[in-house]
């Protein structure tokens, strides 16, 4: 088979390799490349210093299955209906690994969260390899999730037997620092035994023991990733609140500790640089395509995030439904019918939640962690920003999802989660 061959300005160049890696429940600032002091990710870091790092990017529901399905369609998943774990992506929603498939790719990847198998997700559609057959069970515990160690072993593995006549998109995405988090003695950033702190603490410990397991791993995968004529886009489907707003988890609220997700590109003619145009979850999937200088469909709402147009400033609303989903069979679609649990908007600086037991305003540059409520002081403001969410209500319109019907061993992952 011949190489796969791409008009630029009149000229042929060989078609680029797309590796799309991405971690669950990930934190931007518990990084180094994003201010964290503790070392949690070296390997991270070494490579974002040589990218395009997005300082301001927001997932569109802090949950995995709606805010993935958001990356890899480009829709909103009220838009697609899918905005639960628990939900499938309908089948004639296109998507990003579709679209690299028909270009000629090999296209593949390797999960590792239960939520996103291909009976739930429907996001399998599009590639070649979509290997997301990891044990339910170990040692007579429940796993819903495969561990990096294991990820990497099998994307190593299809690195290297593929069909290389071929350019590549794959997506590698691992879990390790979902809940329940555990304690890896060699990665220990702060270097006291763990179980001698108060219980925050110590969950806080545990969080970044994963996210440096991680990241250990994840500079395994980067030793066997081509290192021409590929790039690397990497991201979080969200973050997760540890303790702040007295919180642990995620799905339910929608401040920033769970919004915020970190971003960088990286790979042949992308200045090393940081930038702070707002970048969202649906601008994943037209910026892949575009880098591999492939047609996004008309039905992508998303930006293209390497865009000399893309706006400084920008209206971004977000939502959340909540994570848990009954099993009762029926009982998803309806809920996914209600409106949100909560949403927000930010925009010019300021965020607004609505939804909650009260409205809540905050200048995200004077308070990051959202600490100030602002809303009795600044009635006009809370006004304007509350028109933004209205609007944006009546011109994005609701979809509907495709129910599936869960096994035993589906039931018992997603509680494992807090899904259920």
């Amino acid at each position: 088979m011949y190489p796969i061959w791409i008009a630029v300005v009149g000229a042929l160049v060989t078609a680029p390799n797309l590796a799309f890696i991405s971690v669950d429940t990930l934190r931007a600032d518990r990084l180094g490349f994003y201010g964290y002091e503790r070392p949690t990710s070296p390997n991270l870091d070494r490579l974002a210093a040589e990218s395009l790092v997005f300082d301001d990017c927001l997932c569109e529901v802090p949950i995995t299955n709606p805010s993935f399905g958001a990356m890899m369609t480009s829709q909103f998943p009220r838009t697609t209906g899918t905005t639960r774990n628990g939900l499938k992506m309908p089948e004639q929603v296109p998507t990003v690994a579709e679209q690299f498939q028909q270009a000629g790719y090999f296209t593949f990847c390797v999960q590792s969260n239960w939520t996103l198998k291909r009976k739930l997700s429907g996001l399998d559609r599009g590639f070649d390899v979509y290997d997301d057959d990891f044990h339910t069970r170990r040692w007579g515990v429940f796993k819903a999730e495969r561990y990096a160690d294991e990820v990497t072993r099998r994307a190593v593995k299809l690195l290297e037997h593929r069909d290389t006549s071929k350019p590549f998109f794959c997506w590698i995405h691992y879990s390790d620092p979902h809940a329940p988090y555990r304690f890896h003695r060699q990665f220990n950033s702060v270097g006291a035994p763990h179980r001698l702190r108060n219980h925050v603490d110590e969950v806080r410990m545990k969080y970044d023991s994963e996210v440096a397991f991680t990241d250990y791993h994840i500079g395994e995968l980067l030793k066997h990733l081509p290192k021409e004529d590929t790039y690397i886009v990497f991201v979080a489907d969200h973050g997760e609140s540890l303790y702040e707003h007295d919180y642990l988890g995620h799905g339910r609220r929608i401040y920033h500790t769970e919004l915020r997700i970190p971003l960088f590109i990286h790979g042949p003619d992308i200045t090393p640089r940081r930038t702070s145009v707002p970048a969202r979850g649906i601008d994943i999937g037209p910026t892949l395509l575009r880098l591999a200088k492939l047609s996004v469909p008309p039905s992508m709402l998303g930006l293209d995030l390497l865009s000399p147009e893309m706006p400084q400033e920008r209206v971004r609303v977000l939502e959340t439904y909540g994570g848990a989903v009954p099993h009762i069979p029926g009982a998803r679609s309806i809920m996914a019918a209600r409106p949100p649990m909560r949403q927000g908007v930010v925009w010019n600086g300021w965020k607004l939640i609505l939804g909650g037991p009260r409205a809540e305003l905050y200048h995200l540059a004077d308070d990051p962690y959202e600490t100030k409520n602002l809303a009795k002081e600044q009635p006009n403001r809370v006004r304007e920003l509350s028109k933004l969410i209205a609007d944006w209500d009546q011109r994005t319109p609701r979809g509907n999802a495709q129910e599936v019907e869960l096994s035993p061993d589906d039931i018992d992952a997603l509680k494992a989660g807090g899904y259920l």
